[in-house]
């Protein structure tokens, strides 16, 4: 018989000490692997692992679907209190959740079999875990942002002379973003090109707050680079409290330049296209870029179509 099944409440502290683990690495803000796969992959295993099990394909089924349920319910658990006492807000919550419950639930079942084959032949398999967590956070002590960039394009029927005339003047975003934005991601609502002592800005005003970007390039009637003199609020979460002040807002996304180009397909029409290049740095990484890659995505496309509507009979 294996060690932790004869100490179930030894289990339980460690199940508990790792849940503390995990809420002073969000509160500190250390958003790795170790945050989004190893500590939650670790519980659910230790839950499982504790768990009976008998090997036949009529309690292989049941031990699937009980285990994501039981995931499910850890996870609702866990969120819920780092709602509660504020150091998350439900955006990240909803998006995190999806990457959460499959690994949880393939730990859960890993560690029923590995219960069931401890007991049989009289052996421990728990050191893995023990090296496990350590060596995801040294992974994760050595990590450095990467650079992604995001381009979105659409295709204007008016002329190239019409759009450069709105990017040089002022231009308020009409156009509505979907309901992501509207909870507390961060879009423009109005720009306005400004001129000061020779050098040229955007004053952009968001649903967050106001920034300036600075122009870096200025290309006449083609196209206008541009950068963040200070790094905007990328999102307001939404949460019961006036605010909170998690540290992925401020300290994992950066931006480090925005372009605008116009292309001239004819009199009447016009292809202009948006780009982005930021950095980030929350593991894992290859599911947080398609977060990021979209949410950019759909900002520039807010920002395009809404030029666009103003040329749509």
């Amino acid at each position: 018989m294996n060690f932790l099944k004869k100490h179930p409440y030894l289990t339980l502290t460690i199940v508990i000490i790792l849940v503390v683990v995990w809420l002073l690495l969000i509160e500190n803000g250390e958003y790795g692997a170790a945050l989004f796969f190893a500590i939650p992959s670790s519980i659910s295993f230790l839950i499982g692992y504790d768990r009976k099990y008998t090997e036949t394909p009529n309690s292989l089924l049941k031990a699937g679907l009980f285990a994501f349920l039981k995931v499910n319910v850890i996870i609702l658990i866990l969120c819920g209190a780092l709602i509660a006492i504020g150091l998350e807000g439900f955006i990240c919550v909803l998006m995190a959740y999806p990457f959460l419950v499959i690994p949880m639930t393939i730990s859960y079942i890993i560690g029923l079999f590995i219960a069931h084959a401890d007991k049989s032949i009289q052996r421990n398999s728990l050191i893995f875990l023990v090296i496990f967590n350590p060596a995801t956070y040294i992974y994760d002590s050595y990590t450095i942002p990467i650079q992604e960039e995001v381009t979105s394009t659409l295709i204007i029927n008016t002329s190239k002379d019409a759009i450069w005339n709105d990017l040089t003047t002022e231009i308020t975003f009409t156009n509505t973003p979907n309901r992501l934005f509207k909870e507390g991601v961060s879009y423009p609502k109005s720009i306005a090109l400004k001129k000061t002592n020779k050098e040229l800005s955007y004053n952009c005003i968001t649903n967050n707050d106001t920034i300036i970007l600075q122009i870096t390039e200025f290309k006449n009637n083609h196209s206008v680079t541009f950068k963040p003199k200070e790094q905007t609020i990328p999102m307001r979460e939404l949460t019961p409290y006036n605010s909170i002040d998690a540290k992925h807002l401020h300290h994992y996304f950066f931006v480090h330049f925005g372009k605008i180009k116009l292309e001239a397909l004819s009199n009447h029409s016009t292809k202009i296209t948006a780009t982005t290049l930021y950095s980030y740095k929350i593991a894992p990484k290859w599911y947080w870029k398609l977060w990021s890659n979209y949410i950019i995505d759909q900002m520039q496309l807010h920002v395009l179509n809404s030029i666009n509507s103003k040329y749509v009979n």
